[in-house]
């Protein structure tokens, strides 16, 4: 009875090693990005907060105000924002889209732009039940942490996206 499990098993491992899955692994930013000040990001906001805990996973250095010899991760925009997607027979919003949007650039020490000035943009959408209100406001907190992780990672894989190009 175990022996047909274990084939099993080793088959399906067999299966996801030849496909080419692995686990994704922390983003590899270049040196010269070991050292980083973040700039326009609040350090106590979501995005700030999640920004400082990825990168530190990374191995960078997030310092604060300027240092010598650290490169700038740029945030000039970062909004979350609600729009109506769509409304129903009485008049009233029966669906809608959540929309985070996020600006930035990296420019390394020596003032060369590593990362020009990119604009990422995640939705979600979710609809609202008026009978049940609390737990559309519950949703809405969740999707806008859901949002705000995702944003973190598509920022550093964007990062070490175009820093590895250069």
């Amino acid at each position: 009875m175990n022996m047909p499990r274990l084939a099993l098993v080793a088959v399906l491992v067999v299966l996801l090693a030849a496909c080419g899955f692995r686990p994704r692994a922390e983003a590899q930013l270049p040196a010269s990005m070991k050292t980083l000040t973040i700039v326009g990001a609040d350090p106590v906001s979501p995005l700030g907060r999640d920004l400082r805990r990825a990168l530190s996973r990374t191995g960078t250095v997030v310092v604060d105000g300027t240092q010598a010899g650290a490169a700038v991760l740029r945030i000039p925009v970062n909004r979350i924002g609600t729009d109506v997607l769509s409304v129903g027979g009485n008049a009233r919003a029966n669906e809608y889209t959540m929309r985070y949007t996020v600006e930035f650039d990296v420019v390394a020490a020596g003032g060369d732009v590593v990362v020009p000035r990119q604009a990422i943009e995640l939705t979600r959408e979710f609809t609202f039940d008026a009978t049940q209100a609390l737990g559309v406001a519950a949703e809405q907190d969740l999707l806008t942490k859901e949002l705000q992780r995702e944003m973190v990672q598509v920022i550093l894989r964007r990062i070490e996206a175009a820093a590895g190009a250069h």
